[in-house]
């Protein structure tokens, strides 16, 4: 007797593989990055130091979409090949074999353009051990997504059959991989307390950078219309109307207490904030600072705890000699 009903739900065979298909693109690319920016971590090279992998954010991108995709594409997956196994799915069905050949070819776009941007990287000096690597996860993987979808169409043809122990040894050699390549990732990026110390952190030094170029359009030493004199306090800068700045910008982003500030003498004052965090220029931390011109960058390194910059409104620490 047929199992499939003579209304046969083509619309949910069409939800199962369109998200199955979709979790196995998203989560295969997401694991091939993740895997190298493991690979690069452990493996860095001197040529790459503003690699793209540099940033923690970066990586926790590709972990979450690791983390939540594959979860649903293994369930999805085994409810379907379930299903299919019980002829409760039919298995020769248009939207199956669309979808299977869009993976395929998405899969084999996607392997042309890694291994061009491979080569790109090695021409350009990169370390040959690490295009190997590099070159060697992104032909393991695209190698497992075609077999396998190889696999399901000529084991998936309408016939019952049993899944064969060869296939359940692959399936939980790929799950203990991405298992393994979460944890390391995990493992190799901060913690949620010390990126919000990192980004509290940027965020004063965002604030003191801004506050400093107030003062000095306030004081204004090359043009005969500035006050020539430091604000009395901070203040004065929101309500000159010369001045573009916020009252939040004055404020500590975690206690909300106004920055300190301390004239020290006709043209030097200084501004003091407690951070999280050390930041040098051989410190690992990445703040704002990386974006500002590099003299500005420097004024604004500092310790962990209670720090007080000395700064001046000279002129050679003007915006524009800073970016010269």
């Amino acid at each position: 007797m047929n199992t499939i009903k003579e209304h046969y739900n083509y619309a949910r065979d069409g939800f199962m593989y369109l998200l199955s298909y979709a979790t196995l693109l998203i989560f295969s690319i997401s694991t091939n990055f993740l895997l190298k920016a493991i690979v690069d971590n452990y493996l860095p090279d001197a040529v790459e130091s503003e690699r793209f992998f540099n940033d923690d954010t970066t990586i926790i991108g590709f972990l979450a979409a690791v983390i939540i995709a594959f979860p649903v594409f293994l369930y999805v997956n085994l409810l379907a090949n379930k299903m299919l196994g019980q002829k409760k799915m039919k298995a020769n069905t248009g939207v199956r074999n669309w979808l299977i050949y869009l993976t395929l070819v998405v899969v084999i776009l996607i392997i042309i353009w890694q291994i061009i941007s491979l080569f790109v990287s090695y021409l350009n000096g990169v370390l040959v051990s690490r295009f190997l690597i590099h070159t060697l996860i992104t032909l393991v993987i695209a190698i497992c997504i075609l077999a396998y979808q190889y696999w399901h169409l000529k084991f998936f043809d309408g016939k019952s059959k049993s899944l064969g122990t060869g296939f359940k040894i692959f399936e939980w050699s790929v799950i203990a991989i991405i298992l393994a390549s979460v944890i390391t990732g995990f493992l190799i990026i901060d913690s949620p307390s010390v990126r919000r110390a990192k980004r509290l952190d940027q965020d004063r030094i965002e604030s003191l950078a801004m506050i400093r170029s107030s003062i000095y359009n306030y004081y204004d030493p090359l043009n005969d219309s500035g006050y020539h004199q430091l604000p009395a306090n901070l203040d004065e800068l929101i309500n000159d109307p010369r001045v573009y700045i916020e009252r939040a910008d004055l404020l500590d982003p975690e206690t909300n207490k106004q920055f300190e500030y301390t004239v020290t003498g006709t043209s030097t004052y200084q501004l003091c904030a407690t951070f999280e965090m050390e930041y040098t220029t051989e410190s690992e931390a990445k703040t704002a600072v990386d974006l500002l011109p590099e003299k500005a960058g420097t004024l604004f390194y500092h310790p962990a705890g209670y720090y007080c910059f000395d700064l001046s409104v000279d002129k050679s620490l003007s915006p524009k000699a800073i970016l010269e």
